[in-house]
C-alpha cells in the first residue's frame, strides 16, 4: 500500500499523522490522540475479519492488554473498524532492533547476552499469564527512550497467520525464526525460546541457520541441524555455542526448561571470568585480543543479573551454576534438587546426519523416509505428549518437585495425601528417556530412550539386565526406540520397535532375542501383543494394522479402515478385541483376527496418541492433542466423562491400575494426575519430571515414569 493511503485517518481516538513502518502483515503508524494531544503507535493489520474472527481478536487483544512488565510494550486500546483490526500500543521511538542492526550485520557477545536478558524476562513473565508470543524476531524487538528492549506483537501471529488473505511469501520473514513443533500449529512456550536462539545465533554469526523458500525454510526447520555457529565465527566459544545449540533443539522437551534457564545459561557462559580463560585457550592469539577487548558495555545501560531481575516467586527455579556449562564434565549443572526445573541438564550438541554429504552416502538408505515422518508423526508426538518441561505457573515458589511423605498405598490417593519422593532412580541413559512399561510380572522395567537404547532393568535394585538398539546398519542418529509392548504372560515376551521400522522381540529368562522382524514398509510401528502372545498387532504411518501371529511372523488380518497414521494399539484383557487410535481423531474397536469393526469412537476432535483398557473389559480411556482424556463405554461407545489437562497444556498416556479404581494421566506439565477412575474427579497430583509415559507396578504400589532429565523413576504410591 503507498504510504498516504492512511494518513489523515481517524481510528478510534487516535488521527493517524505519520507513516513508522510497514511489512507484509501490517502498516505502523504514529498516531495523535484526538482529546489529549499525546501519541502512540497505532498498528494497523492487513486483513479483514468475519464476526467470529472479531470476536476471537478482541479477546487476543483483551489478553495482551493485560501484559504490564518493563520489557513489553503496553497495548493501550484496540478496535475493528469497518471489519479492519487495529492496536493502539506506546510509541518506541528508537524503532526496532532490526533497523539497529541490519541484515548481515554481527552484534557483539555482550550486547546479545544484555538483550536476551531484557527479551527472556519478558517472555517469562507473559509466559507465567499462560501466553505465547509466537513472532519473536528482531522486528518485534523495539528500543524505548531509555534504550531498553521492549517486546511488541503479542499474539498478533494468531490473526496474521489464521488470516486467509497472507501468502507463504508474507510469513517468510517469520518461517525463519518458527520452531518446528509452531510451524504444525502447536505453538508452546519453548516455540518463544527456539525463535530468540535463532535471533542470537543469527546476531553471533551475521546470518540466520536457514535460507531458502517458505517450504524450504519450513522443512529446514523441522528436519535439518543449524551449521555448527562457530563454524561461521570462531571467535564463538564452545560454551556459547552448546547453550544457542540447546535452543535449537528440534523436539521442545530437548531445549531449556524455561526461556529464563536459556538467557541464565547464556549470560554464565559469555560472561563467566572462568570461562573466558576456558574459551580464549583454544582462539588464536588475534582472536583471543579481539575477544578479550570486546567492551562489556553496550548500546543498552547495563542491567544487573538475570536472578536479580528475577521476581521472588521464581526465584527457587533459578538454580544457578558455579561454572559455565563447558565446565561441568559432562555438560552437567550444579543442582540443588534432584529433580531439577529451572535448569535442564545440557547434553552435547550433534550435527544432524545429512546424507547429502560424501562420508554418509553409504547410511542414506530409508532416511527420506524417516525424515518425513518425523516432521510429521514424531512432530505431533513431541506436541502432543513430549514438550512438556514447562508449567505455564503450576510450580510455585520454593515448592519442591515431588512432596515429602511416607510411603503408602493406594488408599492414600484416594484421600488426597501428599505423593512420596522416588523409591529408584535408573540413571543409565544418556538422553531423555520418554516411554516405560513394566512388565507383567513386576520383576523388570524396560525404558527407550533417544539415545537409541531400549534398555530392561530389575525394578527392585535398578541392575541393567540388557541394553538393545536396532539391528540396521550402519546405525543412523534417529534410530531409537518409539514402542514397546509386553504380553500379558508372566514369563512374557517383550516386543520393541524402532523407528527405523523394526521390531525385535526379548526373552527375560534368557536375556537374549529371540525373533526380529523388518516392517519398514510400516515406517515407525505400534505394537499390542495378545495376552495369550500368540500374535502381534503392529500400525503405523500408511495407516493399516496388521496382526502377526508368533512365531513365524504369518499375517493374519490387515485393518485398513483409518484415514491416518495409527499412533497406539490396546487389546483388550480378554484378547476378543483390538482398539486402534489415530490420527483421523478416532478410536476403532474390531475383531482382531477378521478386521470386523466393532465400534467408531468419534469423541476427540484431534489426533488420537494413546489409549487403554480397563482390566474389566469394559471402559477404554484415551487421550489426544485436544489436550483431553476421555474414559468411554466399550459397549455403547459412550463418554463418561471428560479430563481436561489442566494448563492447557499437551497431554500424555493414561494408564488404569490393575484393580480399575485409579486412572494415572499425564497431564502435560511435567505432573501426573491421579483420577479416581469411577468419578474422573483429580485425588492426586504429582509433579515428576515426567515425559510423557508412565506405567503401573502389577500391584498398583509403584509407578515408573520416564523423565526429562535422562532418567526413568519408580514412585510409591
Amino acid at each position: 500500500m503507498q504510504e498516504p493511503f492512511r494518513l489523515g485517518q481517524q481510528l478510534g481516538h487516535y488521527t493517524l499523522v505519520r507513516l513508522l513502518g510497514q511489512g507484509g502483515f501490517a502498516e505502523v503508524y504514529l498516531g495523535e490522540h484526538i482529546h489529549l494531544n499525546t501519541f502512540a503507535a497505532v498498528k494497523v493489520l492487513h486483513t479483514r475479519l468475519g464476526n467470529e474472527d472479531i470476536q476471537a481478536f478482541k479477546q487476543e487483544a483483551q489478553m495482551v492488554a493485560r501484559l504490564l512488565h518493563p520489557h513489553i510494550v503496553r497495548v493501550l486500546d484496540f478496535g475493528v473498524e469497518n471489519a479492519l483490526p487495529y492496536l493502539v500500543m506506546d510509541y518506541a521511538p528508537n524503532g526496532t532492533l532490526r533497523s539497529k542492526f541490519p541484515k548481515g550485520q554481527r552484534v557483539p557477545l555482550p550486547i546479545v547476552v544484555d538483550i536476551t536478558k531484557q527479551v527472556a524476562a519478558g517472555l517469562h513473565y507473559a509466559h507465567e499469564q499462560r501466553i505465547v508470543h509466537r513472532d519473536v524476531k528482531p522486528e518485534n524487538m523495539l528500543l524505548n527512550t531509555q534504550q531498553q528492549v521492549l517486546l511488541s506483537d503479542f499474539g498478533i501471529a494468531v490473526i496474521q497467520q489464521s488470516s486467509r488473505l497472507l501468502s507463504t511469501q508474507n510469513i517468510a520473514g517469520t518461517i525463519a525464526y518458527m520452531a518446528p513443533e509452531q510451524i504444525q500449529a502447536h505453538p508452546l512456550p519453548s516455540s518463544d525460546q527456539y525463535a530468540l536462539a535463532i535471533v542470537v545465533y543469527e546476531w553471533l554469526c551475521g546470518t540466520r541457520p536457514f535460507h531458502g523458500s517458505y517450504t524450504e525454510i519450513a522443512v529446514k526447520q523441522a528436519t535439518v541441524a543449524p551449521p555448527p555457529l562457530r563454524a561461521l565465527a570462531p571467535d564463538i566459544s564452545p560454551a556459547v555455542e552448546l547453550v544457542v545449540m540447546q535452543a535449537l533443539q528440534k523436539h521442545p522437551q530437548q531445549r531449556f526448561p524455561s526461556i529464563y534457564a536459556f538467557a541464565l545459561a547464556l549470560e554464565q557462559a559469555a560472561l563467566s571470568q572462568t570461562h573466558v580463560s576456558f574459551s580464549t585457550q583454544h582462539m588464536s592469539s588475534s582472536a583471543q585480543s579481539s575477544y578479550l577487548a570486546t567492551p562489556a558495555t553496550s548500546i543498552l545501560p547495563p542491567s544487573q543479573s538475570l536472578v536479580a531481575n528475577t521476581p521472588s516467586s521464581n526465584m527457587a527455579s533459578l538454580t544457578p551454576v558455579t561454572a559455565p556449562p563447558a565446565l561441568l564434565p559432562p555438560y552437567q549443572p550444579v543442582m540443588q534438587s534432584p529433580m531439577p526445573y529451572g535448569y535442564a541438564p545440557l547434553q552435547q550438541w550433534q550435527p544432524a546426519f545429512d546424507p547429502s554429504l560424501p562420508q554418509n552416502r553409504q547410511k542414506a538408505r530409508g532416511v527420506s523416509r524417516r525424515t518425513v515422518l518425523l516432521a510429521g508423526t514424531l512432530g505431533a508426538l513431541v506436541v502432543g505428549g513430549l514438550g512438556v518441561t514447562y508449567t505455564l505457573g503450576r510450580i510455585q515458589a520454593g515448592q519442591q518437585l515431588v512432596q515429602q511423605t511416607t510411603q503408602g498405598n493406594m488408599q492414600h490417593l484416594l484421600s488426597g495425601t501428599p505423593a512420596p519422593q522416588a523409591a529408584l532412580t535408573y540413571r543409565q541413559h544418556t538422553k531423555l528417556v520418554w516411554l516405560v512399561r513394566w512388565s507383567p510380572d513386576g520383576q523388570y522395567i524396560a525404558s527407550a530412550s533417544f539415545d537409541g537404547t531400549m534398555q530392561v532393568w530389575t525394578a527392585n535394585t535398578g541392575a541393567t539386565k540388557l541394553s538393545v538398539r536396532s539391528m540396521l546398519q550402519p546405525p543412523i542418529s534417529d534410530d531409537y526406540p518409539w514402542s514397546l509392548s509386553w504380553s500379558s504372560r508372566k514369563d512374557g515376551k517383550l516386543a520393541v520397535s524402532f523407528v527405523d521400522g523394526t521390531i525385535q522381540v526379548l526373552d527375560m529368562t534368557s536375556s537374549s532375542r529371540v525373533a526380529s522382524l523388518d516392517t519398514r514398509a510400516t515406517a515407525v510401528p505400534v505394537l499390542a501383543w495378545s495376552p495369550d502372545e500368540r500374535y502381534l498387532a503392529v500400525g503405523g504411518s500408511d495407516n493399516i494394522v496388521r496382526v502377526y501371529s508368533y512365531p513365524g511372523w504369518q499375517a493374519v488380518t490387515s485393518y485398513q479402515e483409518h484415514t491416518d497414521t495409527i499412533n497406539c494399539l490396546s487389546w483388550s484383557p480378554d484378547g476378543s478385541t483390538l482398539a486402534s487410535g489415530s490420527n483421523d481423531t478416532t478410536v476403532r474397536l474390531w475383531e482382531p483376527l477378521t478386521g470386523k469393526t466393532l465400534l467408531i469412537y468419534s469423541g476427540h476432535s484431534d489426533r488420537v496418541g494413546h489409549l487403554a483398557w480397563s482390566y474389566d473389559n469394559t471402559r477404554i480411556v484415551s487421550t489426544s492433542g485436544d489436550q483431553s482424556a476421555k474414559v468411554w463405554q466399550v459397549k455403547a461407545g459412550i463418554t463418561l466423562y471428560t479430563y481436561n489437562a489442566p494448563t492447557g497444556a499437551p497431554i500424555g498416556e493414561a494408564q488404569w491400575s490393575h484393580n480399575n479404581q485409579i486412572i494415572a494421566v499425564y497431564s502435560g506439565s511435567a505432573t501426573i494426575d491421579f483420577l479416581d477412575a469411577q468419578s474422573g474427579k483429580v485425588r492426586q497430583s504429582y509433579m515428576t519430571g515426567v515425559i510423557y509415559s508412565l506405567s503401573w507396578s502389577p500391584d498398583d504400589t509403584r509407578i515408573v515414569t520416564g523423565n526429562y532429565n535422562n532418567v526413568a523413576q519408580i514412585w510409591h504410591v
